[in-house]
């Protein structure tokens, strides 16, 4: 007897999402990179040299814009969408989804680079898509893993939009706001988050190391109250400009603010790790948190001394910036299956980027030699960014070596 045939299959077999499209952190953390670069060029070269600029208001608004919400709200999204797949051990965000999510970043994008010429309500639409479509992802995977408690990064993720609406509109003359006002506080709300994130991120990394190592030394502070007063102090000074931005309260809550926060950086126990940049750079890109607090409240209560300007590029250049290459190097290489150690494109990177904020700072204080100055700055920043998309763009576009680790944010 005849043994039975076995049905032909006529079914294509499933293609494989390309590895640029299995997490989050791999595109958005690129496009990031990349901005990074064009808005800060391209603005200097409109500034410098009159090159034409895309217009939000004015050039400098939309250089503010593209590298608070662009630039800023792409890196978050990287974290965040890597960081709740290891939070709640769901599959992480890929393939459609991601490219949908990555669209929407990149419509927002036009939008605004267009948003002088569009209806205002469709700029702000624009703008504002991105940050819907990653707050509604981010809601799903925590409500169907039931992990509430992390809803609260979400949270202080949500009040961004809001603001970036606000500025937008501002910018467009819909509504009678300050921009400056509202892209301070968005700045001041996105160090919030640093400072949320930070203070479990930064101590558990040095803990892991310091133990690991046999560092014979106190171990660093996990997070606890006194995290919650610095945290809250930031809260209360995001208040504080918005009801009376030039005021002495103001100014007393951001000088208080930092005060704590340099206190709170040095129980993190970083003056170990010197040995270890992947951990140092953690530490040293934190650093600017305080600095840049201080400086804010200084330029507040005594503008003669230093512009507010000058003051948040500390927060924005450095803390920002800082903390994003910091986590951003770590991630794209514990999340592709690589050794967590910094290369030397990282460490250029970093070392640059951060010394472009000195200079940057330096620049409002050197009347005569203003425009050399943030050429100098401006020059490190562009070197820094090339060297973290010459060294990091081969692992966010390629394949993962081998399991991958989560981020240790609880």
């Amino acid at each position: 007897m005849a043994g039975r045939t076995a049905p032909i299959s006529i079914t294509e077999p499933h293609r494989a999402t390309h590895p640029f499209w299995t997490g989050a952190f791999r595109p958005l953390f690129l496009l990031a990179g990349v901005l990074a670069i064009v808005a800060v060029v391209w603005w200097v070269a409109g500034f410098v040299h009159g090159i034409a600029t895309p217009i939000l208001g004015t050039g400098s608004w939309w250089h503010a814009h593209e590298m608070i919400f662009g630039f800023g709200g792409a890196a978050i999204g990287g974290f965040l969408l890597t960081a709740i797949a290891n939070w709640t051990s769901r599959p992480p965000i890929s393939g459609p989804m991601l490219m949908a999510l990555t669209t929407s970043w990149l419509v927002g994008r036009l939008a605004i680079g267009f948003g002088e010429t569009l209806d205002p309500a469709l700029t702000i639409a624009g703008a504002l898509i991105y940050f819907i479509f990653l707050l509604a992802l981010g809601v799903r995977e925590l409500v169907a893993a039931r992990n509430y408690r992390n809803m609260r990064v979400l949270a202080v993720i949500s009040v961004i939009p809001l603001f970036d609406g606000l500025f937008v509109a501002a910018c467009l003359d819909v509504i009678a706001l300050d921009p400056v006002l509202l892209y301070q506080t968005a700045i001041l709300t996105i160090i919030l988050l640093i400072g949320l994130i930070g203070g479990r991120v930064i101590p558990a990394f040095t803990r892991n190391w310091m133990q690991r190592e046999q560092i014979s030394a106190p171990m660093p502070a996990m997070f606890g109250r006194f995290d919650m007063v610095c945290l809250a102090s930031i809260a209360l000074g995001i208040v504080a400009v918005i009801l009376d931005p030039a005021g002495v309260i103001a100014g007393s809550v951001l000088l208080f603010a930092g005060t704590i926060h340099a206190i709170r950086l040095i129980r993190w126990r970083g003056v170990h790790s010197w040995r270890e940049p992947i951990v140092i750079m953690l530490h040293l890109g934190y650093f600017w948190v305080p600095a840049g607090l201080v400086l804010l409240g200084v330029a507040i209560l005594w503008p003669d001394i230093m512009s507010s300007r000058d003051a948040l590029h500390a927060l924005t250049g450095g803390a920002m910036s800082c903390m994003i290459i910091a986590i951003a190097g770590r991630a794209a290489l514990g999340h592709t299956g690589r050794e967590v150690r910094a290369s030397v494109m990282l460490n250029t990177a970093f070392g640059l980027i951060w010394f472009s904020t000195v200079f940057r700072i330096l620049a409002g204080q050197s009347d005569a030699h203003y425009v050399t100055v943030l050429a100098i700055a401006t020059l490190m920043w562009l070197g820094g960014w090339l060297a973290f998309l010459m060294g990091y763009a081969p692992v966010l576009l390629g394949p993962s070596q081998k399991k991958t680790r989560g981020i240790p944010v609880q």
